[in-house]
């Protein structure tokens, strides 16, 4: 389950919750099912360790896809590459990172 794999940060009491879905645009119902943020006006904090990995004399690309559906003044969607030194509850928008992009 995506809930096993992805570490909510409890940084803060009110960073938002995930919910896995497919949203309300999609082709398949089941193929379709994303993490999803659940409630507006929220900041939210989601991440999980991946074995680690050289690149050394090729490209790295990182990718991502995101779909906004809700009607909000104001928002957005990023990642960023922490090292593996990061305390995943305790992410917040000031812990080191070493790539952000979105």
């Amino acid at each position: 389950a995506w809930s096993q794999r992805w570490v909510e940060s409890k940084h803060k009491p009110d960073y938002g919750r995930f919910v896995l879905t497919a949203g309300k645009f999609y082709g398949d119902a089941e193929k379709d099912k994303g993490i999803r943020t659940s409630q507006d006006a929220r900041f939210y904090a989601l991440s999980s360790r991946f074995e680690p990995f050289s690149n050394r004399g090729k490209t790295l690309v990182v990718q991502f896809t995101v779909k906004h559906e809700q009607n909000i003044d104001c928002g957005g969607g990023y990642v960023k590459l922490f090292p593996a030194s990061l305390s995943q509850e305790d992410m917040h928008g000031d812990s080191e990172y070493n790539i952000m992009f979105g």
